[in-house]
């Protein structure tokens, strides 16, 4: 897609919304790269966010990765509702709290839902646009969400942490899903 332009904060900012990669495209299962604010520029990390944010609100997702966009960075964004995180290097720090069970899908692989058993509290160290390091809590969906666009950034997917059986079993619902999505779509 082309590059596209906004205004935000008064000031002009550029950004794009790029395809999401294939689910099997060898980029998701690399671990990605930090981004090093002292060799890049504002514009660019802005950029990155932008593309970052804007796609994420595009596909209508929890959450995006950079690598799912077939960028190699260590960036995701994370939609909390009312505005959309953005975080550069982040990693989580403390893990607290009981597992639990969630069902889990992934804008990689539209209509495969699993179910992770994941922290329900977390702790996540990161950085924001402007390189200031950040430190932020977590819990329930919100905490899964965050351990999912985590693992991407370390090259894990979500199929990877449940049985072939399991994931063989979600595939096959895969087509039904899909057509509850579009019909839910449809409605809104």
């Amino acid at each position: 897609m082309a590059k596209m332009i906004k205004f935000y904060n008064g000031n002009m900012v550029e950004y794009e919304i790029l395809p999401l990669v294939d689910y099997y495209d060898d980029v998701l299962r690399r671990p990605t790269q930090l981004w090093d604010f002292q060799n890049k520029s504002f514009t660019e990390t802005q950029y990155l966010a932008f593309t970052l944010t804007e796609s994420l609100q595009h596909y209508k997702g929890l959450g995006l990765s950079a690598n799912q966009l077939g960028l190699p960075h260590r960036v995701c964004a994370i939609n909390m509702g009312d505005k959309i995180w953005v975080m550069f290097n982040p990693q989580i720090i403390e893990f607290s709290g009981s597992p639990s069970e969630y069902s889990e899908g992934c804008l990689s692989y539209p209509g495969l839902y699993l179910k992770l058993d994941r922290p329900n509290h977390i702790k996540v160290k990161f950085q924001a646009l402007g390189g200031e390091e950040i430190q932020q809590e977590f819990d329930g969906l919100t905490s899964v969400c965050v351990q999912h666009e985590l693992d991407h950034l370390d090259g894990i997917v979500y199929t990877s942490k449940v049985s072939p059986i399991k994931v063989d079993r979600a595939k096959r619902k895969v087509k039904k899903n899909l057509k509850k999505i579009r019909q839910i779509s449809n409605v809104a």
